[in-house]
């Protein structure tokens, strides 16, 4: 409110905080309203009642009602307690000080209403196989799939045996590896087999970067990441680029939104994964920027560099995709090219990403061709097969390559 306005600050002279409530403080109130209400607690009552005031001061957000929920737990206990002397054969012979005293069973009651039972989600084995399937479908990444189908299997096992497996599996994930070697494919595929597992309420995937968690504005960060959150829950928040937070300077607003997400991961654990993905070398320094990152997160996945013959059966596919087919010369200089790019590529070599574009430049001199080549049986019997002259342009010159962050450029061909 006080930044919507540059001349509503120096209006203000005085300012009045009023943090919440500590448990101790909470506890006193408690006291005090039962009193107003002509009840008190047993001791093991009282115990109990502070344990869970101290629960929900942990977990509480921005909507924790303070005092107004410490006055409404009372209420509901002194409820329980004309209840259960109600149901009794004889209330009239009780005292006062047992028609007055809230009892561990009153509070009990209150604390099973509190903790509402969970949705029991049973395994969706139409979703897992499609899950499973595109996974599988993936070139290499053997480790990262033997990880996944040992989830399955515990997750299984435990349905098995009549356990509910919703909030238990902790699965916040650094995802780690250079660009296009499929960390965000494999993000979204773990969603679907997450979702499909019931080991999370919703399953659903919500992607975002440092443009959605960070604000210009002090405070407004912290708002803006519980916001982003709270899309989340109940599934994944997929962050790309997640070192873009940790920036040099602790003032940045990047550690505010660390310091927001470390507090829910931790507050909220079980209730959605948090998947921070990066490159190596940036996801290194991220995690040392902030001492409870690297205790926040639960598992790391490891996408290695793709080899030559791994990019090749990427092409093939991405080829196969789209219907086309390689003549027997063009697979062999497509084949040739690749090895002879991966020779020279750097941290900057995009794998999988720099395949696409390629496959795309060859479509592209594939169907140019098409369009000038006069009409035949021959033409539309090769319509779908590239040739070697749609691949040609790809010359084996270290001058024709250029790599960067974002893209490849393959020299200037006619």
């Amino acid at each position: 409110f006080l930044q919507s306005n540059p001349g509503l600050n120096s209006r203000f002279k005085m300012y009045y905080e009023f943090p919440d409530y500590l448990p101790q403080e909470l506890s006193e109130i408690a006291d005090y309203v039962a009193t107003e209400m002509n009840v008190r607690f047993s001791p093991k009552a009282k115990l109990l009642l502070d344990e869970i005031i101290l629960d929900a001061y942990r977990k509480k957000d921005k909507s924790f009602g303070n005092a107004r929920y410490v006055y409404d737990l009372v209420e509901k206990g002194k409820i329980n307690l004309g209840i259960r002397t109600m149901d009794r054969s004889n209330p009239d012979k009780l005292n006062e000080a047992q028609l007055s005293t809230i009892t561990e069973v009153d509070i009990q009651k209150l604390k099973q209403v509190l903790s509402p039972a969970l949705p029991n989600i049973p395994i969706d084995d139409e979703l897992l196989n499609q899950g499973k399937k595109e996974l599988y479908e993936l070139i290499g990444m053997n480790d990262i799939k033997q990880d996944i189908e040992e989830v399955i299997q515990i997750v299984r096992f435990k349905r098995q045996h009549g356990e509910n497996m919703l909030f238990k599996f902790f699965f916040h994930t650094l995802l780690i590896g250079n660009p296009g070697t499929g960390k965000t494919t494999v993000a979204r595929i773990l969603a679907k087999i997450f979702k499909a597992l019931g080991i999370l309420e919703r399953g659903h995937l919500i992607e975002t970067d440092r443009q959605g968690l960070v604000a210009g504005f002090v405070g407004q960060t912290a708002i803006k990441t519980s916001e982003k959150i709270d899309e989340a829950m109940g599934g994944i928040l997929f962050i790309d680029e997640a070192y873009a937070l940790g920036g040099s300077n602790y003032n940045d607003y990047g550690n505010e939104a660390i310091q927001t997400l470390l507090k829910r991961m931790e507050d909220e654990s079980g209730k959605f994964y948090v998947f921070a993905a990066g490159y190596p070398e940036n996801m290194d320094n991220f995690i040392k920027s902030n001492p409870g990152l690297s205790s926040r997160f639960d598992k790391t996945l490891k996408f290695f560099d793709y080899s030559p013959e791994e990019l090749m059966l990427i092409a093939v596919k991405m080829l196969k995709d789209q219907f086309f087919k390689l003549s027997p010369k063009a697979f062999n200089h497509l084949d040739e090219y690749i090895h002879y790019i991966w020779q020279f590529r750097d941290k900057y070599f995009g794998n999988a990403r720099t395949v696409r574009l390629i496959i795309q430049e060859i479509i592209k001199k594939h169907n140019i061709r098409m369009v000038h080549e006069v009409e035949s049986n021959e033409k539309r019997k090769n319509v779908q097969t590239i040739s070697f002259d749609d691949v040609k342009f790809l010359e084996l010159k270290t001058e024709s390559l250029l790599f960067t962050r974002r893209s490849i450029g393959f020299g200037n061909h006619s």
